[in-house]
């Protein structure tokens, strides 16, 4: 099998698809109240994403995320988990915000999907309507409670950290690592739309080394953790005792570009292969015309 590498020489093993544009989310340093989606005649089908998925897998791609927007509000998601499965992929995962997952957990551990991460920013309830303008935080919570009993392991948790909006929950984040076997990760806040002289990027940033410190101050040392996977982007550790992790993801203050492997497909049928910036390659017409 021909393995796909880049200029650089990287293994490119990782496909980030995006099922869809759409969130019923609005967080504030993702999607604007009043975003404009585009017209679903410009979204691929998930057909279409198959048919890439099946191209990288036959050039060494062996894992896939589904995620979006948010993947659970794209009708058949949860069969498309499956196609990628009866393709071959070693590991289907998603990222959710959990609002719709709870209802969906059956299918999706039915359809072969290895592990779950969940985005959850906060623990207070009124913070969490703040932050994605919308009051559903006891609905993730048990969404998220719910994966913790399925085979869908580890459990992850994504929290954007966020000066003066969440900083001061990282320790009762990293809490949740001592009495669930979760893995629970804060990532470094990128540079926001709209925000052209980034003065607000600034303002509300936290490094990844300062989170580390500040749970420690609290909780204790924490004990690095190997990676399964030298090219995860997060760095992981543990609490004495603990069943879970605590870690970050640091792509402002301690970029992982030299072990990054991951190419992203967009909804609209873009590769995209840096969060980082605006390049990208467009696929649609190749893809639908096969």
């Amino acid at each position: 099998m021909t393995q796909l590498t880049d200029s650089y020489e990287r293994k490119m093993d990782y496909l980030r698809i995006s099922v869809t544009d759409r969130c019923n989310f609005r967080c504030q340093y993702c999607m604007p109240e009043d975003i404009k989606f585009q017209d679903k005649s410009h979204i691929l089908t998930l057909e279409e994403m198959l048919t890439f998925a099946e191209a990288c897998l036959q050039v060494g791609v062996n894992k896939v995320r589904v995620t979006g927007g948010e993947p659970l509000v794209r009708k058949g998601v949860v069969k498309f988990v499956g196609w990628l499965k009866d393709l071959g992929f070693e590991e289907v995962t998603m990222t959710s915000n959990g609002y719709l997952l709870e209802e969906n957990l059956d299918g999706l551990v039915e359809a072969g999907l290895d592990r779950i991460n969940i985005s959850l920013d906060t623990l207070q309830p009124e913070k969490f309507r703040f932050i994605t303008r919308r009051d559903h935080f006891e609905k993730v919570w048990r969404s998220l409670m719910a994966a913790l009993e399925t085979p869908l392991s580890p459990v992850k948790i994504n929290a954007v950290a966020m000066r003066g909006v969440n900083d001061d929950e990282i320790s009762a984040m990293a809490k949740l690592t001592l009495k669930y076997p979760m893995h629970v990760r804060f990532i470094e806040l990128m540079p926001l739309n709209g925000d052209t002289d980034g003065s607000r990027f600034r303002k509300l940033f936290v490094s990844g080394k300062e989170i580390l410190d500040r749970a420690q101050e609290e909780l204790g040392d924490l004990k690095p953790v190997e990676k399964d996977d030298p090219a995860a982007p997060a760095d992981e550790f543990r609490f004495d005792g603990a069943p879970g992790t605590f870690g970050v993801i640091t792509p402002i203050s301690e970029p992982f570009c030299a072990r990054c492997s991951r190419l992203r497909l967009t909804a609209d049928g873009k590769i995209h292969p840096c969060l980082l910036t605006d390049l990208d390659v467009p696929v649609k017409d190749a893809i639908r015309s096969e």
